[in-house]
Formats: C-alpha cells, sequence, structure tokens
C-alpha cells in the first residue's frame, strides 16, 4: 500500500486531475525526453569514436605507406665548441635513389641508435613523421568524449531553457487567475 501511494504522489502529473495544467503534462514528457536522450548520450559519443577512429586508422595506413624513413648525416659537421642549433644542414638518400641536402629543422629528425633518420616521401621531400596508432586512438577517444559532453550539454541548455519557458508561462497563468479571483475576493457569495 505504501509503495502504490508513493507512484500515486509521483505519477500525479499523468492522472486528469483539477490541479493539472497543461504545464504540468508538458514538463513530465519533457523528463521523460530528456532521460532518454541522456541514456541515447554514450552511444552517440561511441559512435563518434568508432567513426574517427576508422578515418585516422585509414589515415595511419595511408601515411605510413607514402612516407618512409631515410638515414641522414651531418652536411656541415658542427663546430665541437658551438651550442645546440634549431636547424642543421643534412644530407639523406630518397627512396628514389637522389641525394638531398637541405637545413632541417631539429624537430623533424629522429634519432636512432645514435643515428639521425628523416621522414620523407618516394621523391625525398621531407615531411613531418606519420600518425602512430595510439595518438590516432587517443584523439578517437578524445573525439568521442568531446562529441558526448557537447551533446549532453545542449541538452542540458535545452531544457532549462524550456523550463524557464515553462514557468514564465505557470507565472501567467498565475497572475491571470489571481486577477480573476482578486476581483471577487472578499464579496460576499462571490466565486460560491
Amino acid at each position: 500500500m505504501r509503495g502504490r501511494k508513493r507512484l500515486t504522489r509521483r505519477g500525479w502529473r499523468w492522472r486528469r486531475n483539477p490541479l493539472r495544467r497543461r504545464t504540468d503534462v508538458v514538463e513530465s514528457w519533457l523528463a521523460l525526453v530528456t532521460a532518454a536522450l541522456f541514456c541515447a548520450l554514450p552511444l552517440l559519443g561511441w559512435w563518434a569514436e568508432r567513426s574517427v577512429d576508422r578515418t585516422l586508422r585509414h589515415e595511419v595506413a595511408t601515411e605510413h605507406a607514402q612516407r618512409t624513413l631515410v638515414s641522414a648525416t651531418l652536411a656541415h659537421p658542427k663546430d665541437s665548441g658551438s651550442a645546440t642549433r634549431p636547424a642543421e644542414v643534412l644530407r639523406w638518400t630518397a627512396p628514389d635513389h637522389s641525394v638531398h641536402t637541405a637545413t632541417v629543422s631539429s624537430d623533424l629528425e629522429v634519432w636512432q641508435r645514435g643515428r639521425i633518420s628523416l621522414w620523407t616521401d618516394h621523391k625525398g621531400t621531407l615531411v613531418p613523421p606519420p600518425l602512430d596508432t595510439v595518438t590516432a586512438t587517443t584523439h578517437a577517444v578524445l573525439a568521442g568524449v568531446a562529441v558526448g559532453s557537447a551533446a549532453a550539454g545542449l541538452l542540458v541548455i535545452s531544457r532549462q531553457l524550456l523550463m524557464w519557458r515553462l514557468m514564465l508561462r505557470r507565472m501567467d497563468s498565475w497572475e491571470r487567475e489571481w486577477a480573476r479571483v482578486d476581483q471577487d475576493w472578499g464579496r460576499a457569495g462571490a466565486g460560491g
């Protein structure tokens, strides 16, 4: 019996009664729709993560197929007393066997076992390192979280705006009712 009373109190907006207003019904439906959409948000985040992951994995495969790691040597050895420079003149042989020399920024250099390597395309042109799978997976997960969070934020803001509009309607309705009641207030036989 006690559980039934609690359910009755919670579901009063769904039953017909003289105190129920249209805004109460709209608020109940809004709560149901919001709850359903909140339950769907993880699916939206998962879908976004899978889509970005698929795209980035394709990009990883493409970049690794189009880029080659080649050995490079210093074209002009540094003075032993000079400090590290942000760029050096390096010489390398491209996959097509052409020899290249250029000033290379230190962020393009890859040091492996005491040797300098550079990422190039098939013609020997310097390119940034290809995207690795760990970074691609991290970006995909972050994209899924961002999409889910943005959708949740949009849902909460939308719900709050609708609730604000409902409250304004309620206040207007109450004002009209008070104005009507105020006219008859205190008169004998009024409203009876």
